[in-house]
């Protein structure tokens, strides 16, 4: 007797090769995984200290710095050398920066900890409000905080409404930093981040305080994002 259903033979399917784009990707994550912070963080002091920096602090917040914290801003683009030069010019201070919640932003607050620095996960599209009651709890703890204006995503020098919001609700000043290499990469990224070459002269300029808006108002708001766009604007070039 026949069966009323027939079972079909079985085809395997042929295996097949992983793209290079696939195989790719597979690779930068596992890079990720192994690179350790510490090798990280030792080979950025390593670059850092080749660099001929120049600082040019006409305020002398550098040489002296204020005693109350200050929100300390720079293009995400620039942010390699940030962490090194701080500890070298502010010593015994805290920070505290905010960063993405994304993959890269999970190794690179593993990096700023091996710098002493803490962060505060977050971003405009994944656990951004979470890391915005951070760096507000953490703030008025008495850190000074890092923050790039366009990141985490950008687009590139254009400066979102978070830091102007946090420097409201602190009543904290912010200072501008630009940073200029003679020699440098540059990465295919939205931002194009810069990488300086070893020995290349690095110069830095610290621009003025620039006081907090005094309240939410869209003309208080406005006013201090331009005067931070003028103070930024040296860097948005380059």
């Amino acid at each position: 007797m026949r069966p009323d259903v027939e079972v079909g033979t079985a085809r395997s399917e042929p295996l097949r090769s992983p793209s290079p784009g696939a195989w790719l990707a597979s690779r930068r994550r596992s890079l990720r995984r192994k690179l350790s912070p510490a090798v990280a963080a030792f080979l950025v002091r390593r670059l850092t200290r080749t660099l001929r920096v120049t600082i040019e602090d006409p305020h002398r917040i550098v040489s002296r710095p204020p005693e109350e914290p200050l929100i300390f801003a720079f293009w995400h683009n620039r942010l390699l050398v940030m962490p090194a030069l701080y500890s070298r010019h502010f010593p015994g201070r805290r920070l505290v920066a905010l960063v993405s919640a994304s993959n890269d932003g999970e190794l690179l607050s593993r990096l700023l900890s091996q710098f002493g620095f803490e962060a505060a996960r977050g971003s405009s599209s994944r656990r951004g409000s979470f890391g915005f009651r951070t760096i507000l709890r953490l703030g008025r703890e008495g850190r000074d905080i890092a923050v790039t204006p366009d990141g985490p995503r950008g687009p590139r020098y254009h400066l979102q409404d978070g830091i102007l919001q946090i420097a409201q609700l602190l009543q904290r000043s912010i200072l501008p930093i630009t940073c200029r290499f003679s020699r440098k990469s540059e990465l295919r990224s939205w931002d194009r981040f810069q990488i300086p070459h070893p020995f290349s002269a690095c110069h830095i300029q610290v621009g003025a305080l620039i006081a907090p808006p005094k309240d939410g108002s869209p003309s208080e708001l406005a006013a201090c994002r331009l005067a931070l766009e003028e103070a930024l604007s040296r860097d948005a070039t380059g």
